[in-house]
């Protein structure tokens, strides 16, 4: 009985003394896991973590950054998804529009081992003895540039949809009918592109979405906008030194016959339409034959008078020298010669003003437009402004002047032929010489011929002169006859004979009268002493 007694207080004491060691090695243990938690590093990530198979352990979280950064890079710099389009494989580079969250992967791996202290030791033992790992896939940020690597690519450029065209021949309008076809539908082919790389699926052939295409409808009336041309002359470019500008043949087709045939096409099949060519009067190749070849009219006249009278014939001269008209447009003397000043060496010369002879600047230019009327006239060129002197001009026949004056009176003329027209002006040894140079394309003659309707004779005027002694006559104005004439422009064929006479001008001249200054102051007489009278005289001195 005692034996039994003392072999369970043996077992009871055993049993206390083992649970006694059991407790301080758990308090050891505790005690070691509290200091291991403590000496877990505040600011480094745990050993034996991992972010995408980079071992950051150890490290803070900014070189945890770089680091995920740094591998992203080399593993993704190459990295690219196949698409299958039309039969043919096209490789979209991605790492351009990929980006990891470095940051958060860092901020992550950092955190762990750190939550609580009391967790640490036992996170930190079983990251150094498993390996704590964490995943980052890359993703697609930006659409745009996504977009950019596609067509990078050359998927864009898929679109086997073919638009109607034509083209313009000599004399048919050739149009090709359009093709439906399909082009790639680049917002689903971004959205399962996006879709492969959130799975990390680069080796999965995507196949590409696609769109049909549309053939844009023809509108026969906008093709004919297109392509209509009006035609137009050969002529000159005054804008460009007046280079010749070539002539455009007219175009134009049946609109709606074109539409009618156009639509009853199948696709891709061709359509001709005969095109209606109106082709110009003068074309390019007749312009450079007949330019300036031929003198349509020519008039000269003799120069005489002052020097200062004769520079300013010359000079006007040479202000309308090469003067050059294209069909249609109208010369104006005033404006070519310009004003009449001293300023643009412009003498004072006689010149006619209310009857009277005075000196004016510019004296003398008349006789210019009236040598360039003439040649006008003989040129059969259309008159727009005329004006004939008061008096009858002695340097050209009568009805063939014409007077202008700055601010007054104009001498214009049109080009009224088809091709361009040029004056020519020239003084020269005492005359001065004015041509119309143009294209004269038949054997037409104009002969210039004056009806004299009225003749108005001057009368002779006598002025008392009381300074001139009686009997003394002197003439002041020799005085000229007026007169009312008509022109007739007169248009004879090649053999001479008359094809029309046409008024010109209505002339109307005034007379001036001849005016002779008369003495009327009586001779003077002497006056002498008179004789004495004798008484034998007989006469009776009272």
């Amino acid at each position: 009985m005692s034996r039994r007694l003392d072999r369970k207080q043996k077992e009871r004491r055993q049993k206390k003394k083992k649970n006694l060691l059991i407790m301080a090695g758990v308090g050891v243990l505790f005690i070691g896991y509290l200091i291991a938690c403590a000496l877990v590093p505040k600011n480094h990530i745990a050993d034996g973590v991992y972010v995408n198979e980079v071992n950051v352990g150890e490290m803070t979280a900014t070189e945890a950054e770089d680091a995920i950064q740094r591998d992203f890079e080399e593993k993704y710099a190459d990295v690219a998804l196949t698409v299958h389009a039309l039969d043919q494989d096209y490789k979209v580079s991605l790492f351009n529009c990929l980006t990891v969250d470095a940051k958060g992967a860092a901020e992550e791996a950092a955190g762990f081992a750190h939550r609580n202290f009391f967790t640490r030791g036992a996170e930190m033992l079983r990251a150094k003895l498993f390996k704590k790992k964490y995943s980052r896939i890359p993703q697609v940020t930006d659409e745009k540039l996504l977009k950019q690597d596609i067509e990078t690519a050359g998927l864009m450029l898929i679109n086997t949809t073919v638009q109607t065209s034509y083209e313009v021949t000599k004399t048919d309008l050739v149009l090709t009918k359009g093709i439906t076809g399909v082009s790639v539908d680049q917002e689903k082919l971004v959205t399962a592109l996006e879709d492969a790389v959130s799975r990390a699926d680069y080796k999965s052939v995507v196949e590409c979405p696609m769109l049909t295409g549309t053939v844009e409808k023809t509108d026969m009336q906008a093709v004919y906008d297109e392509i209509h041309t009006e035609k137009s002359n050969a002529t000159l470019d005054p804008k460009k030194d007046y280079k010749i500008v070539k002539a455009v043949n007219g175009i134009s087709f049946d609109v709606a016959s074109a539409q009618t045939v156009f639509d009853n096409a199948a696709e891709g099949e061709t359509v001709t339409i005969p095109l209606e060519i109106d082709k110009p009067k003068i074309t390019t190749k007749k312009l450079k034959k007949y330019l300036f070849r031929d003198v349509l009219g020519s008039c000269t006249t003799n120069v005489s008078g002052t020097s200062a009278r004769i520079s300013n014939v010359d000079l006007a001269a040479q202000k309308i020298d090469g003067k050059i008209l294209l069909p249609g447009e109208t010369f104006s003397y005033n404006d070519t010669v310009g004003e009449r000043t001293a300023e643009r060496g412009f003498q004072k010369a006689p010149a006619y003003l209310n009857g009277e002879s005075v000196q004016e600047l510019g004296g003398g230019i008349c006789q210019v437009s009236s040598t360039l009327y003439k040649s006008t006239l003989l040129s059969n060129l259309k008159i727009v402004e005329h004006h004939n002197h008061s008096y009858v001009s002695s340097y050209i026949g009568i009805g063939m002047d014409a007077t202008v004056s700055w601010g007054g009176p104009d001498f214009q003329f049109k080009n009224n032929t088809d091709y361009p027209i040029k004056i020519s002006a020239k003084y020269s040894g005492g005359q001065v010489t004015c041509k119309i140079y143009g294209a004269k394309l038949d054997d037409k003659k104009i002969e210039m011929t004056a009806e004299t309707l009225k003749v108005n004779s001057c009368d002779t005027v006598y002025q008392e002169d009381d300074s001139m002694d009686k009997g003394v006559t002197e003439v002041i104005s020799s005085g000229h006859d007026g007169y009312v004439v008509q022109t007739y422009r007169n248009i004879y064929d090649g053999d001479g004979k008359k094809i029309s006479s046409e008024k010109e001008a209505y002339c109307v001249y005034k007379k001036k009268d001849r005016i002779v200054r008369v003495g009327t102051k009586e001779p003077e007489i002497s006056e002498e002493e008179p004789e004495q009278e004798t008484e034998e005289s007989g006469d009776e001195i009272q």
